[in-house]
């Protein structure tokens, strides 16, 4: 498995499924490349979805304590028969909706998340989104700390945070990298200043929502698809995985999507054929 690393340390060896060369998630810690989202129709259950997932290959799940389904995540794990190092668990936590965060607080949301899953860690654990103020963001972050130096997260990282929110906490020159950004991203809608942000920094990047404003019909999508013999959707993440960028994709329980967006290493986007993807605008109806 292709993985690039961030360091000289022994490379953890990658989970089958992430079979894509990518940076490495600091901490030295292999994510798949492509990771089984939140079901954007928020009936899906998860539990079957995620065993649907470990079969077809996929590895990598992204939750969050406010998708409520954490319960349904854990669950798959334990029937999957998987052991629970062959599986990557991103999770999140939310900064308080009143009031303002301390390092207690932060390790005791964590504690819930953990409790939820019922699973002694996780593998990443993000802030979901950024606090009211940059002072609560770095509260937050001393948290997390925390519970990455007690064992309960490999790995630490936000979400939805533009460059001053990341100034935030890599300010703070913390010794527990900054392991990842998810944001939303898909061809017509992709934050490219916070994206070479995160390249300048070392800051490794995932999209989320990688279909969600993308037309599957449009004529350059279909075009270059049809070059390929993929479909217009494989071609969507492709682009966004030949930038270096991980995934967190939903195929709705789908096998065929499942199995799609588990290929897409199968073919390679030329340069021009980037180019002409990362050109094409929002599509309005998505």
């Amino acid at each position: 498995s292709g993985v690039f690393t961030c360091d000289a340390k022994p490379q953890v060896q990658a989970p089958p499924g992430a079979n894509l060369a990518m940076p490495a998630v600091r901490a030295n810690l292999a994510m798949p490349a492509v990771n089984l989202g939140h079901p954007d129709d928020g009936k899906t259950n998860m539990t079957q979805e995620a065993l649907l997932w470990f079969k077809l290959g996929g590895r990598g799940i992204d939750t969050a304590y406010v998708y409520h389904n954490q319960d349904e995540v854990g669950a798959a794990v334990r029937e999957s028969g998987l052991k629970r190092e062959e599986v990557y668990i991103t999770s999140k936590i939310m900064c308080p909706f009143i009031g303002h965060p301390t390092v207690e607080s932060t390790v005791k949301a964590v504690q819930e998340d953990l409790k939820e899953l019922r699973m002694d860690y996780v593998d990443l654990m993000l802030i979901h989104f950024p606090c009211s103020s940059h002072q609560d963001t770095q509260t937050v972050w001393r948290g997390l700390e925390q519970v990455f130096k007690q064992g309960l997260v490999r790995a630490v990282g936000v979400s939805n945070f533009g460059v001053d929110d990341l100034d935030a906490v890599l300010s703070l020159n913390s010794e527990v990298p900054v392991a990842m950004n998810q944001c939303q991203m898909s061809i017509g809608s992709h934050d490219d200043a916070v994206i070479n942000y995160c390249k300048s920094k070392g800051v490794p990047y995932e999209a989320y929502s990688p279909l969600r404003h993308v037309n599957l019909k449009d004529p350059t999508l279909v075009a270059i698809a049809a070059n390929h013999k993929v479909s217009p959707a494989q071609v969507a993440l492709r682009w966004i995985n030949q930038q270096e960028i991980y995934i967190a994709t939903s195929p709705g329980g789908s096998t065929e999507y499942a199995k799609e967006d588990l290929s897409i290493s199968s073919f390679t986007l030329s340069t021009n054929e980037m180019a002409k993807l990362s050109a094409i605008k929002a599509n309005a109806q998505a």
